[in-house]
């Protein structure tokens, strides 16, 4: 068994080196249409686990009349975010973390590639549904298993393999089991779960880790890495009472 204390989390580095602010991700402009088919002005709209603001960047200038904030555990993409988008507030904290905001907080909020580095979804999936307002929208988006199996990953790169370290972030949880979760949740009126297809092909980059496009044979374009996982993308939209 690998020990807790054996577990990191270093990948979210490559952020700190990229520059995609003017060139947003296809699964946030997918995530943008469904989340503001009614637009609304002067929401409270919260990204946790905004990394480097990639996100509240291509928000702010779709829905520059929202009031947005980010989190993040990890200082050096904060200062970035902060850089690129000085008049958005920005916090360093975690979404385990039940005191992080009151109850209530947000109109909207968002958890993008977050849940799957935890072994266990439900505190941050009850810690959202908790500082969401009334009848507000909570966009949960990953890694999502169809089949009724939920999958714990940790893996380590070869040239690593002597370490005792191993790297978190690719847990599948199964809709099933999200669903049960959901159901007994008595804030929540309804959720719904969408599959997210990448609309052009993606090549392999040097990272093992980074992932990339192959078709089937009905040319359907899936997602793959150096996990050997195809990575089902799934968008989970959540509405409270």
């Amino acid at each position: 068994m690998i020990k807790k204390k054996s577990i990191i989390r270093t990948h979210d580095r490559l952020y700190l080196k990229e520059n995609r602010y003017n060139k947003p991700k296809e699964m946030f402009k997918f995530i943008e249409k469904i989340a503001f088919k009614n637009k609304k002005n002067n929401e409270l709209v919260c990204d946790i686990g905004c990394a480097a603001g990639e996100f509240l960047y291509f928000l702010k200038r779709k829905h520059p009349n929202n009031i947005l904030t980010g989190v993040d555990v990890r200082t050096d993409l904060l200062l970035k975010a902060k850089r690129k988008l000085p008049k958005i507030q920005f916090l360093k904290g975690s979404v385990t973390k039940k005191n992080l905001f009151k109850e209530n907080s947000f109109n909207k909020i968002f958890l993008i590639g977050v849940h799957p580095i935890f072994d266990n979804f439900e505190p941050c999936f009850a810690n959202v549904i908790k500082w969401t307002k009334k009848k507000g929208n909570i966009f949960i988006c990953d890694l999502m298993n169809p089949f009724p199996v939920d999958v714990l990953i940790k893996y380590k790169l070869t040239k690593n393999y002597t370490s005792s370290k191993f790297e978190s972030g690719w847990n599948i949880f199964s809709r099933e089991s999200i669903s049960l979760f959901l159901k007994k949740n008595k804030k929540v009126k309804s959720f719904k779960f969408y599959n997210f297809e990448m609309p052009f092909d993606l090549k392999k980059q040097k990272d093992p880790i980074r992932s990339w496009t192959f078709k089937t044979n009905k040319n359907q374009r899936l997602m793959f890495n150096g996990l050997c996982v195809v990575q089902n993308q799934t968008l989970l939209s959540i509405k409270l009472k």
